[in-house]
């Protein structure tokens, strides 16, 4: 069982990880914000999510545990990377990818909801943050303030844009993303990547990357999400 919350980027990580591995999974989501202390309450130690539960009573929470003990459960086709290249990467899309994303996202729509595809629910991960379009204005807003994020921030996260696209584009390059066989960071940054694609402004700019053509191999055999309750 895969515990999450709706339209999160990191959750969908979890998703395409275990579909990779050809695991079933059924996904519950929890209400955004109280998802934190829930999965405490469901057992597991950290706030996180993906949060998997597994037939054997293991755990695992987030998108760099996880694909750790799925490479345990299923040694392939492997997950985690060999290359510290790609490790870095797989630490940069967790620390700095993820958490930029996520911001860029919830800043533009409490600010101006129509500067999101669909106002929040057209995209790659379906419905962001609540399937009612109402509330999610306010949601974002209080995503905003659970992160302490500040304007200067914001202002820093709007410049950066090209530097941190870049950065995907140049490990392409490299052949440290989009090689051969996808690995955890593949898989963590296209899902960022693809919250990023709901701001309208921003989707010219991905899709004449190198870094789209990753966006489009990562979710082009993901299929529709499965079952929720």
């Amino acid at each position: 069982t895969l515990y999450g919350i709706p339209g999160s980027h990191a959750v969908r990580t979890g998703e395409l990880m275990l579909k990779h591995k050809g695991i079933a999974f059924r996904r519950v989501n929890f209400p955004p914000g109280p998802h934190r202390a829930l999965v405490r309450v469901i057992g597991f130690k950290g706030d996180r999510v993906p949060a998997v539960k597994f037939e054997d009573g293991r755990r695992a929470q987030g998108t760099r545990e996880l694909p750790r003990v799925l490479d345990e459960l299923v040694p392939e086709p492997r997950l985690v990377p060999d290359d510290p290249r790609a490790l870095e990467a797989e630490r940069w899309a967790d620390h700095v990818l993820q958490q930029w994303a996520r911001r860029m996202v919830a800043s533009t729509g409490a600010q101006d909801p129509d500067a999101l595809a669909g106002r929040g629910a057209a995209g790659r991960l379906g419905a962001l943050l609540t399937r009612h379009e109402r509330p999610r204005r306010m949601v974002a807003r209080a995503v905003l303030i659970a992160f302490r994020v500040t304007k200067e921030q914001l202002r820093d996260d709007r410049e950066r844009t090209g530097e941190i696209l870049d950065q995907v584009d140049a490990w392409i390059a490299d052949g440290v993303l989009n090689g051969q066989e996808l690995r955890s960071p593949d898989f963590a940054i296209a899902s960022s990547l693809a919250l990023v694609e709901y701001v309208v402004p921003l989707q010219p700019e991905l899709r004449r990357r190198p870094l789209g053509a990753l966006i489009e191999r990562v979710f082009s055999d993901s299929g529709a999400a499965p079952g929720q309750a």
